[in-house]
């Protein structure tokens, strides 16, 4: 959601408020002005008090209804924030992926490995990072999620980058006020293990067969 459609939802609700809350108010004037002469003013001051209590309910309404739009739009403030960062670092990464100059500007690796393995740990990251967002969100659960992460680590390489980069993760998860980030990162070490304990992966090499000529 654009912060353009945020402001014309945040200005509908206030003008809907604002605007139920005046005709309340101005509601008797109006009574008065367009009643007949000879009303029994009695009787129908019994029957303002009746919609006296009515009209606070309606206030309430409308109070609680702008509450929980300010809730959602902050919400969808914070989802569209998180896209904009996740779409910072994927162009970071990409350059650095492309020119090799650029991957010593990031942190050094935990273990030694080549500078073709550092790409496809750092194309790892972007990945996990794209399924993390999801589950932050709300986009899947933890058991679409185990599912998806037991597949990923049926394979050389994703063992391997979670393998060296795992360590961070799980530090940045412990860190972090975010439930939500540190349920992530703990089944992900968890399907890690259970995959390792399972056996092998399917070496780099395998993935696909041979081109034929």
């Amino acid at each position: 959601m654009t912060p353009g459609r945020l402001w014309k939802q945040w200005t509908l609700w206030t003008t809907a408020v604002v605007g139920t809350i005046a005709l309340i108010i101005s509601f008797p004037f109006i009574l008065r002005m367009v009643a007949p002469s000879g009303m029994d003013w009695s009787q129908l001051s019994e029957v303002s008090e009746a919609y006296g209590a009515l009209a606070v309910l309606f206030s309430a309404a409308a109070f609680l209804g702008a509450i929980v739009s300010i809730l959602y739009q902050a919400k969808q403030t914070r989802a569209m924030n998180e896209e904009i960062r996740s779409s910072i670092h994927k162009e970071l990464t990409l350059h650095s992926i492309e020119d090799e100059t650029l991957m010593h500007c990031w942190q050094p690796p935990s273990e030694p490995c080549t500078l073709a393995q550092a790409r496809q740990h750092m194309f790892c990251n972007l990945i996990y990072r794209l399924w993390l967002a999801d589950y932050v969100v709300g986009r899947t659960t933890l058991e679409a999620t185990r599912i998806v992460l037991t597949n990923h680590f049926a394979g050389e390489v994703a063992r391997r980058h979670w393998r060296i980069m795992g360590r961070q993760w799980i530090s940045w998860a412990k860190a972090n006020a975010n439930r939500r980030d540190r349920e992530f990162v703990a089944l992900t070490q968890q399907v890690y293990e259970t995959a390792v304990a399972a056996g092998p992966p399917t070496e780099e090499n395998s993935y696909f067969l041979p081109a034929q000529s």
